[in-house]
């Protein structure tokens, strides 16, 4: 990594400042790794999210949060008190010469010190402005407080993850978060693009609420349907799927996932038959889709029987090879190992306080714009000289009082 290199990137002509803390600083990152100057925005103190555990080495400390480390790199880092008016004067200044603010504080926070929308837009018409909050700017709960849980739980996603006996389970790596992330990131994408077609550019607000994002994986399919139109409320449903399970244990314990996709019927039960496998399922009759669809399940113990035979990785190549859906359950260190990920050149590595850090870098392939994982995230206040001087022009006597007085 070699962060003195300007990041190329389709967004490289974009500055972003970024106030958001868990629920929004993905969409930072996003930012960043598609070449946006992101600017990370912290109280002098550090934000909450450089508190976040696991450390380098299991030891505490600003500069050792693995979050922080991930979700902030590709981005310069400043400090700035906007508790304070002289916080607040930088912030708008800070904003003219800025495309975006993202920020993740309770509806009417930022309005309450003077650097809400309407506040910085009186800097810059142009600016774009995104909140994301469990539960958006506008209806009765927009003040209750809460997290990624919270916006699991209130999307519904929650109550769809685990077995159906089971109470029930919060998905893992905080989905609603990145689902929030994701919506902010692409809708302000889409807002750069509207904005410049206008003459003059004008700026506006983009609200997202972690519920509606996260509702996406509840809501946009099916199963509001299912429910409006039958009032049936879609269940967990566990290692099972329309009637039948789709992961199965292996011979040595890891688990695979097994689909039979429709047109797949006669591979499937060719691999049944080299096995010595019998089952009802080869029969003739099984090969009629309509029948199999009134006997869900059928399969099952025959998957299983083959799939007890074999270690994991020797049942995804060779269900494969017979163009049947066969895919390892992946932890991180069988991604980390994935000879795909790595032939993709999906991970980064580089050096943080003396430890070799691991990270993934940006996902996209862009073919003109190459992106890259170039810049760690930043220490604390590691970019103030160069924001304060570079952007704003303050002389580095008046940096050095700014931070004397604790307001940088």
């Amino acid at each position: 990594m070699a962060d003195s290199v300007p990041a190329p990137g389709p967004l490289s002509d974009v500055r972003v400042l970024d106030l958001a803390g868990e629920a929004g600083v993905f969409a930072g990152r996003l930012l960043a790794d598609l070449g946006a100057d992101v600017i990370r925005v912290e109280p002098p103190q550090g934000s909450a999210v450089r508190r976040r555990s696991p450390f380098l080495d299991d030891v505490a400390g600003l500069e050792r949060s693995l979050y922080h480390l991930h979700f902030n790199a590709n981005k310069r880092g400043i400090t700035l008190d906007i508790s304070r008016p002289e916080g607040i004067d930088l912030l708008r200044r800070l904003a003219a010469v800025s495309d975006a603010v993202i920020e993740t504080a309770p509806p009417g926070e930022m309005d309450a010190l003077g650097a809400g929308y309407e506040d910085l837009r009186a800097a810059n018409p142009a600016l774009l402005y995104v909140t994301i909050t469990p539960f958006g700017q506008q209806g009765p709960l927009r003040n209750y407080r809460g997290n990624d849980l919270v916006g699991a739980a209130s999307s519904g996603l929650m109550y769809l993850n685990g077995e159906p006996e089971d109470p029930p389970n919060q998905p893992g790596a905080e989905q609603a978060y990145h689902m929030a992330s994701l919506v902010a990131a692409s809708a302000l994408l889409m807002a750069l693009y509207g904005r410049d077609r206008r003459r003059p550019p004008s700026g506006h607000r983009i609200d997202v609420s972690l519920q509606e994002a996260a509702s996406m994986a509840t809501l946009q399919t099916a199963s509001a349907n299912y429910y409006t139109w039958y009032r049936r409320v879609p269940q967990r449903r566990g290692l099972s799927v329309f009637g039948g399970r789709h992961l199965f244990q292996c011979a040595e314990g890891r688990w695979v996932s097994f689909v039979i996709m429709p047109y797949r019927w006669d591979d499937f039960v060719r691999w049944l038959r080299d096995e010595g496998i019998e089952s009802e399922v080869c029969g003739e009759e099984w090969r009629d889709p309509a029948f199999r669809a009134q006997r869900p399940g059928a399969a099952t113990p025959a998957i299983a029987e083959l799939a007890s035979r074999h270690p994991r990785d020797y049942l995804f190549h060779e269900g494969q090879k017979r163009l049947i859906s066969v895919q390892p359950v992946n932890d991180v260190s069988d991604i980390l190992e994935d000879p795909q990920l790595r032939s993709r050149d999906a991970f980064v590595r580089y050096e943080v306080e003396g430890r070799e850090m691991l990270d993934s870098g940006p996902v996209p392939r862009m073919s003109a714009t190459p992106l890259s994982l170039w810049r760690q995230a930043p220490r604390l206040g590691e970019h103030n000289e160069e924001v304060y001087g570079g952007l704003l022009g303050l002389s580095a006597a008046r940096i050095s009082a700014l931070r004397d007085g604790g307001v940088i």
